[in-house]
């Protein structure tokens, strides 16, 4: 089952996606990245860290600038066997609609594709 890795400036919105999908679309795992030692902001290495412990591929919603660039030089560095994709699309809805769409099964690149159609 595909992943969600949810990045954000705040740890309680990260927390609260997680939470809000948790009681949505059960079964689908979702990793917050959120807040800097413990204000808010993005650090790589929660990130990174995030990335490199998947066990299964992985779609990438972000917040705000920092978060997209932290995220995308993850992306980069990583060399895991697993797709890593980020997907640009409201923090909220789009990882929303990824893991209601990731619990009826739809496959990998139908989800990406599916909240795209949506949002971009």
């Amino acid at each position: 089952m595909t992943t969600l890795i949810v990045v954000s400036h705040s740890e309680e919105i990260a927390n609260g996606i997680k939470k809000l999908i948790g009681q949505m679309a059960d079964g689908v795992q979702v990793i917050p990245v959120g807040g800097s030692d413990g204000t808010i902001g993005t650090s790589f290495e929660p990130i990174q860290q995030a990335i490199e412990g998947l066990k299964d591929d992985a779609i990438c919603f972000f917040d705000l600038g920092s978060a997209e660039m932290n995220l995308d030089m993850a992306i980069e560095m990583y060399e895991g066997a697993y797709r890593v994709e980020k997907v640009e699309a409201p923090i909220v809805e789009g990882s929303f609609l990824a893991s209601v769409n990731i619990s009826t099964g739809l496959a990998f690149e139908e989800v990406i594709e599916a909240v795209e159609n949506e949002y971009c």
